[in-house]
């Protein structure tokens, strides 16, 4: 492989080729070229998040969906294949990331044509493949600017010269000074330190014409034709050929242009970007990093990346790479091309490249609501992301300009934290690499710019150390959790008969008993038990056997629970079952003091409590349900997590700032219960991982899948679409009928995601007559309450009212105990915040009747003064609103005072125009105890209202009775002579 870094070429404007061909057509004629004319099938590109390959985050070659098949873990039912591959490259051994903008053909997006052949060519066929498809029409490459590559051999591989693929070379027509012989390290391909490898061939070509010294390569073959072991290389059987060429190099060729960026690729995403800044025209220029060209070709490619990443259902919540890159891209906007707010121009990217995509990956029109939605909501947590760091920044900054040069926003959330904690202890004589790795999420790569720019040394030991001893830690506690069984020398249970389940025309199913061998019994500290020792062994052990139809909890669903029987009639109720992941074998517990007489036992019937699975059942397929209509009914979702149990389900799914309302919720409950009664049946069909690429299945984001998968079907005939598609490895009833309804029971909603609790089949008859009885209690109250005026009302009534909405109240609460529809608790609750509020108008006009009656009694001709005695049943929120019923006594000057609740009340009026009497005025305060408060100034009137604390109630009277003679022989008397 010769591995060239390029600045854009200087080409003549002329006409290389016979005609323009656009990016569309190069792509459409590569496939057709394998496809129609040469016998390929087409494949479609896997999405760029990977799905059955744990060991990367991206796929980033077009081999990554056919890698299984390359390892002999499975077949393809092609023998030869081709396809346009999605391929993301920003992190790890292809890391085209820190580069990408520089030059003038490194990309994070790419596309990679290929074909492939798994057994059907050789290299001479592949070799005249590629050659007849570059030479001829419409692509018509001369000859005489390609050149190829051939290994060369590798003594310390043990592998010869790859001179068969040389003599194809020569014999298509390639002259000797064409012909590059390279070593190992360029033209032997290997996918990891064992495992499937070989030889490879590639095509160069001297771009633009220079006599050999422009060689850019076009397509790489590889021949996997050996497989190496720890110290040897083994030659396969059969070999595969697996091809690779970069769209957009090839585009970059055929289109006649200086770099990729200059391609119709790229030309319309410049224009939109242009159309949104105004700034200044992409004009190609490369000679410095920071220019606005550099900026275009950086956002076009990440707004590529982005778009396609995100139309794939990768999560930036899930993968922090695409987040920082998102991130980066607004500023880019914002900052360099002055767009404000930044995710506006990251959408208008976004269409333009759904619109440009759209037609070879349909999935970018499908999800292009989807990805906009995605952008503006990472933009909404980038933005309050800003404004919670940016004082800290600031802060961390003027404590070390040298960290100046790092963009906190494009970094993790923890990285200021982590800048302040390095500042904190600026004595520190080495960057503490574990602490910022595991206390503040940092990146290798971020903590050594970080060390670079505090011209401190690196501690990577202590890092790489202590990594380890986590990893042996979690290792060893792997090992002692399998190894508590000592079951390494009993096979794998055959647990397929999980899925056996029959069907009456009652609706009602059986899981059909089986006769299963007991290979055998474990106590509870994982030995394997051959005497009999109840005394040491205990009631609780374990049964192994060679095959079972019990269910195994996994995928959110609860395991079965049964029965195991000997051919004797002696019963063993089974309480719980698991898997050992590590071999495969299924624990059975059971609870019996007669467990040793199964040591005599060679088979036993097993038995799955049939109705329990049928309310397991239920509740799944209703989840399934409910997953799709979500799907459908926001912009974007994805699960989070579920529970199913018997007739009862959780399911906790994202919002990604969506508002969904209780309203919301009762709306999704009543689609999914028109699905159940539509009577779709359910099937569930067993494909490859490979096979989900081709079908329109529901996966979880993030989530790696085996090699052989299980997917549940609800596919609905009258209109001949699929209501749910989902791979799943839980069991499911056969019809939608079957789940019998569907009830909300609980809805909880926080900022980013939503849990809605609902129950299935008789529990949701259960759970609606109670709701109704709720209702009815509720209806009671709201009668009484609708009935309740100033003429009936009593304290006694006031009590019963509040006594039963505080009763509906705590119902509500109690949820888990007696399951209420969703429907029933809105409802309830409005009349009991409706009930409440009658309940409390009623109060205070009743308040302000008493208090009005008692203080009219207490207006004289010339002041109102006295003690005011009422009803304290209406008055036990403590708080007498004098001021809303002085308007009774006209204009006269009042005092009124009570003692209600070991507290005494005091309201205190004088006309707004009279000079107050300031020895009388401390006198009054001084009675009290308490500082002089200010009159507050009203319309016509100064007034003040207060309370003191007096517990002995003799004393309080006293002293009310002593403020009340006071006030009319030394203060209203005189304000009364002053009056007339």
């Amino acid at each position: 492989m010769i591995k060239l870094r390029f600045k854009p070429l200087n080409i003549n404007n002329r006409i290389r080729f016979k005609s323009f061909l656009s990016s569309n057509e190069i792509r459409k004629r590569f496939i057709d070229y394998f496809v129609k004319e040469n016998d390929h099938k087409y494949i479609k590109s896997s999405p760029v998040v990977p799905y059955n390959d744990p060991t990367i985050a991206f796929v980033n070659a077009g081999m990554c969906q056919f890698k299984s098949i390359l390892l002999g873990q499975r077949t393809l039912a092609a023998n030869c294949v081709a396809n346009s591959q999605k391929c993301i490259r920003v992190g790890g051994k292809h890391n085209d990331l820190d580069v990408v903008g520089s030059d003038g053909y490194h990309h994070t997006f790419f596309e990679m044509l290929g074909n492939w052949s798994f057994g059907r060519y050789g290299k001479a066929e592949a070799c005249h493949l590629a050659w007849n498809l570059l030479t001829s029409s419409p692509f018509n490459i001369p000859a005489e600017q390609l050149y190829c590559t051939v290994f060369n051999g590798d003594e310390t591989l043990d592998v010869r010269s790859d001179d068969e693929t040389l003599q194809i070379w020569k014999h298509i027509g390639v002259n000797d000074d064409h012909i590059v012989m390279n070593g190992a390290n360029d033209n032997f391909w290997e996918m990891g330190e064992t495992g499937p490898c070989g030889p490879c061939t590639e095509i160069h070509i001297d771009y633009p014409p220079s006599g050999g010294k422009n060689l850019i390569e076009l397509w790489n073959i590889v021949f996997i034709q050996y497989s190496r072991e720890k110290n040897t290389m083994c030659k396969l059987p059969n070999y595969f050929i697996d091809t690779g060429m970069g769209l957009e190099r090839l585009t970059m060729v055929l289109q006649d242009k200086t770099s990729t960026y200059d391609t119709d690729l790229f030309s319309s995403i410049f224009d939109i970007i242009f159309n949104a800044s105004k700034i200044s025209k992409y004009k190609g220029l490369y000679y410095d990093n920071s220019s606005l060209d550099t900026y275009y070709r950086v956002l076009a490619d990440h707004g590529r990346m982005i778009t396609v990443a995100l139309s794939d259902n990768m999560l930036p919540s899930q993968n922090h790479k695409l987040r920082r890159l998102i991130r980066k891209s607004f500023i880019l906007a914002e900052t360099n091309f002055k767009v404000q707010p930044g995710h506006t121009l990251m959408c208008d990217i976004a269409d333009e490249v759904s619109n440009s995509l759209g037609n070879v990956y349909p999935e970018l029109i499908k999800n292009n609501e989807k990805v906009k939605h995605l952008i503006k909501h990472e933009y909404t947590i980038f933005n309050k992301l800003r404004m919670s760091v940016s004082k800290d920044w600031k802060m961390v900054v003027e404590e070390c300009p040298t960290l100046k040069n790092f963009d906190p926003y494009e970094e993790c959330t923890g990285f200021v934290p982590a800048c302040n904690y390095l500042i904190k202890n600026k004595n520190m004589k080495n960057i503490p690499a574990f602490t910022l790795y595991d206390a503040f999420g940092l990146e290798k790569k971020t903590i050594g710019r970080l060390a670079e720019v505090m011209g401190k040394p690196t501690n990577w030991n202590e890092l790489h150390e202590k990594l380890k001893k986590l990893q042996t830690k979690t290792i060893k506690h792997i090992k002692k959790k399998s190894n508590n069984y000592m079951t390494e020398n009993i096979p794998k249970t055959d647990d397929s008969f999980k899925y056996e389940i029959i069907r009456y025309n009652n609706e009602s199913y059986l899981s059909p008993p089986i006769i299963a061998k007991l290979l055998a019994i474990v106590d509870v500290n994982g030995n394997i038990v051959t005497e009999p020792d109840i005394k040491e062994q205990g009631d609780i052990v374990s049964l192994v056997l060679d095959k079972t139809s019990f269910y195994c909890k996994a995928g959110g669903q609860q395991n079965d629970i049964g029965i195991i029987k000997t051919n004797n009639g002696v019963v063993f109720n089974v309480t719980g079952v698991d898997k050992i992941e590590e071999n495969g074998v299924i624990l059975h517990h059971i609870e019996s003091s007669d467990w040793p007489i199964l040591l005599r036992e060679k088979e036993l019937n097993v038995q799955v409590d049939s109705n329990y699975r049928l309310g397991l059942m239920r509740a799944h397929s209703s989840i399934h349900i409910l997953n799709s209509i979500l799907n459908s009914y926001l912009v974007v979702t994805t699960q989070l997590s579920s529970c199913v149990k018997k007739d009862f389900t959780s399911f906790t799914f994202a919002l990604f700032g969506q508002k969904f309302s209780p309203e919301d919720a009762l709306l999704i409950e009543e689609k999914v219960n028109n699905i159940i009664q539509s009577a779709v049946p359910v099937k569930r069909t067993t494909v490859t991982s490979n096979d989900l690429n081709q079908m329109n299945v529901t996966l979880l984001p993030g989530e790696v899948y085996p090699d052989e998968v299980h997917v549940i079907d609800m596919y609905n005939n009258n209109d001949n679409s699929y209501i749910s598609r989902e791979a799943c490895c839980g069991t499911h009833v056969q019809n939608t009928l079957d789940v019998i309804d569907f009830c909300i029971v609980q809805y909880k909603c926080l900022s980013n995601e939503c849990t809605i609790m609902a129950v299935t089949g008789p529990l949701c008859i259960e759970a609606r007559i109670f709701g109704q009885k709720l209702l009815e209690k509720s209806n009671f109250v709201e009668h009484l309450v609708n009935s309740t005026n100033l003429n009936n009302i009593s304290s006694t009534k006031v009590h019963l009212m509040m006594d039963h909405n505080n009763q509906l109240k705590s119902e509500l609460k109690n949820v888990s105990q007696n399951y209420i529809p969703l429907n029933a608790q809105i409802q309830i609750n409005k009349k009991i915040f409706a009930t409440e509020r009658k309940i409390q108008k009623i109060i205070k006009e009743k308040k302000m009747q008493i208090l009005s009656d008692a203080i009219k009694n207490l207006c004289e001709d010339s002041y109102a003064v006295g003690f005011v005695d009422c009803d304290a049943a209406y008055l036990d929120d403590n708080c007498y609103e004098f001021e809303n019923v002085v308007h009774v006594c006209g204009e006269i000057p009042c005092l009124f005072l009570a003692y209600n609740k070991e507290n005494i009340h005091v309201y205190l009026r004088v006309p707004k125009e009279l000079q107050e009497d300031v020895n009388w005025l401390n006198n009054f305060w001084n009675k009290f105890g308490i500082k002089p408060i200010k009159l507050k100034n009203k319309v016509q009137f100064k007034a003040t209202e207060f309370k003191i604390k007096q517990v002995d109630k003799y004393k309080a009277l006293t002293l009310i009775d002593n403020v009340i003679e006071d006030v009319k022989k030394n203060y209203f008397s005189s304000i009364i002579n002053k009056q007339s």
